[in-house]
């Protein structure tokens, strides 16, 4: 690749308004292994079941990091497409294509996915037809997986960075052969933009980089020319690209620029409502601090397993949460305990198949049928401890009991190490836990009400069903009679309570949040700043 020596302007088309300037950042991939000598059908099976697995796990992954940046309606655009890998009627097809016709597990996923893509591409809706991109996404992970191609950036700087980490720090522009919806939603906070050959203007993928305020632009098919040192200015209103901008250029768009610096929200905390930030993974601390966040009030901790793709030991789970801790300052941390089961059920696990896994082993149950997933992690919390406090946050408890089984078990992991900075408390998702937050709250030095997975048992809706809307459930008089009865319980008690979930970040709902008795919430860290401005108008 050659060196621009001066600005150079291409012309494609806008998928996402807005403006943003960065180095370029190339998507690439490496083929490790493309041939394999076994034809014979189980080991094709194998090999077929195995990358399903990680598919359904990375998917999951996916939805929880969406439901964390954005929402949930947002996270269930991967809940979708993985229900579609996952529904026996897709992974009947997928297996009799190599039973009954003989073909290795490359050629049944491209056959299956391809005849399902067609039928959408053939529908009267128009959403339909969009939807067809989705699945060749999934045909495409699929594929990469079977053939052991991993994905990876480059830039002038560095030859291999993790998707999702950028070690320089550096402002980026994505440059890649398209736009998918997975890519849009792993992106680190210094992506600014996204430069790509080919990309619907209303397929997921461009949703998603519109929710997240990236521009982005398509149909420029000159991309393996674009040099890796190379600046690039992407105007996503008009879809022209500079390359290596001019000063001029620059001087044009330093208004536009100035604005889009940080695509963030900035607000001061407020004395209506404190709001702290969920985060999924301790690489998101960064995006945290940049909202002045009053604390981490929920870090999802499996997700940096399902990411992973395996069980972290003591050490890596010990780095992470006291990267967190350190970086909070002393704010408050509330770390969840693996709330693994239901549709957060990692294959490589090996854990027994449940009919009904939205009320199986999940959560607290889970753990304390095996304990071995919990001592590394309670051990690298006590450790990580030392740096400040750290509430533990217990998920799906169902009543005090049970509760103070699983207390017992994460305090006898501890052995030597000093446990004095931990503060541990409970969710409140499930009816019983909440019928019961008095004795709960007894014993306990917090509780957390978790509103997602509450409406869901409360109501018993499934809420990764997206035939089934369950948004007016949050207007119904008895969730808020609960939520009352929550916080009258928490005062009662000295006990801080706070609100997490889709409830939490919704604007609409601040002022009966705060109404209700509640005057802690955590929310995405780009609803930050909106919850607080609602906040405000609660208090004028």
């Amino acid at each position: 690749m050659s060196k621009v020596a001066s600005e150079t302007r291409l012309w494609g088309v806008s998928l996402s308004p807005g403006v943003a300037l960065g180095r370029a950042c190339v998507y690439s991939q490496a083929v490790h292994n493309t041939e394999y000598s076994y034809d014979q059908a189980d080991w094709q099976e194998t090999r077929l079941s195995e990358a399903l697995g990680w598919m359904l796990d990375r998917l999951e992954v996916l939805a929880e990091e969406a439901e964390v940046k954005l929402d949930t309606h947002t996270a269930n655009i991967f809940r979708a497409h993985r229900l579609i890998l996952a529904s026996p009627s897709m992974q009947q097809r997928l297996f009799r294509a190599i039973n009954e016709e003989q073909l290795s597990a490359e050629s049944a996923v491209e056959q299956q996915l391809e005849l399902y893509r067609t039928q959408l591409a053939a529908a009267d809706s128009e959403y339909l037809r969009e939807r067809a991109a989705d699945i060749v996404e999934l045909q495409r992970g699929l594929l990469d997986r079977l053939r052991g191609v991993t994905a990876s950036l480059r830039c002038q700087d560095m030859a291999y960075c993790q998707i999702g980490q950028c070690p320089l720090g550096n402002d980026h522009i994505l440059v890649a052969p398209e736009l998918t919806a997975s890519l849009a939603i792993e992106m680190d906070n210094k992506t600014r933009g996204f430069l790509v050959e080919r990309g619907g203007k209303h397929s997921h993928a461009t949703i998603l980089a519109q929710a997240l305020n990236l521009p982005a632009v398509s149909g420029i098919h000159d991309l393996p020319r674009i040099p890796l040192n190379a600046k690039i200015l992407i105007d996503g209103n008009s879809g022209v690209v500079f390359l290596n901008p001019s000063r001029e250029t620059l001087n044009h768009y330093h208004e536009a620029l100035e604005s889009a610096v940080c695509p963030l929200q900035l607000s001061d905390p407020i004395p209506e409502l404190k709001v702290m930030a969920n985060i999924d993974r301790a690489a998101g601390i960064h995006e945290v601090l940049t909202t002045a966040a009053e604390g981490i009030g929920l870090y999802r901790t499996e997700i940096e397993v399902l990411a992973e793709g395996h069980l972290l030991s003591e050490a890596e789970q010990t780095t992470r949460y006291t990267e967190v801790v350190k970086a909070m300052a002393g704010r408050p941390v509330y770390i969840r305990l693996l709330d693994i089961g239901a549709d957060k059920t990692p294959h490589w696990l090996n854990l027994p198949r449940e009919d009904n896994p939205a009320l199986g082993c999940r959560g607290a149950r889970l753990l304390l049928n095996h304990p071995e997933l919990l001592r590394e992690q309670a051990r690298a919390l006590a450790r990580a401890a030392r740096h400040g406090p750290i509430h533990v946050v217990y998920p799906m408890i169902i009543d005090r009991h049970q509760f103070l089984a699983l207390r017992t078990l994460f305090e006898a992991a501890l052995e030597d190490l000093p446990a004095s900075s931990l503060r541990h408390g409970v969710m409140l998702e499930v009816p019983s836990a909440c019928l019961q937050v008095r004795e709960l709250l007894a014993e306990a030095d917090f509780g957390c009400i978790g509103t997602n997975d509450l409406v869901q048992y409360l109501f018993a809706v499934d809420r990764t069903n997206e035939a089934i809307d369950s948004d007016d459930l949050l207007e119904h008089a008895v969730l808020w009679q609960l939520l009352e009865t929550l916080a009258g319980a928490a005062r009662e008690a000295r006990r801080p309570l706070s609100l997490c979930g889709e409830l939490a970040g919704d604007t609409g709902f601040t002022q009966r949040v705060i109404a209700a008795g509640i005057n802690t919430v955590s929310v995405s860290p780009r609803r930050i700043a909106e919850v607080r401005q609602a906040a405000r108008r609660q208090g004028s």
